[in-house]
């Protein structure tokens, strides 16, 4: 039903449509909940708050850095003696 122009003078509030208002409600409640990705089974989900509600859970992440850290140093130390052996042996074939 189309809605009727004002007359000069006069302002109309505008009134959105029945199926307007429904498409608007469906469109708040799915952002509502809007989230990138899957989501993890409920039970991951539960063990994930609980490890990261733990008191424990800075030390442990700590741990697991300070691990990773130095694996990665062991790799550094190891390219850069064979970058070293490379260099020699470099010098020796010029």
């Amino acid at each position: 039903m189309p809605q009727e122009s004002p007359q000069v003078g006069e302002s109309t509030t505008y009134q959105p449509t029945p199926e307007q208002l429904a498409r608007w409600k469906e469109i708040d409640e799915l952002e509502s909940g809007a989230i990138a990705g899957i989501l993890p089974p409920e039970e991951e989900q539960a063990r994930i708050v609980k490890e990261f509600l733990s008191t424990d859970y800075i030390a442990d992440q700590l741990e697991k850095v300070r691990l990773h850290k130095e694996k990665l140093q062991k790799k550094l130390k190891s390219a850069i003696e064979y970058e070293q052996l490379l260099i020699e042996e470099q010098k020796k074939r010029s």
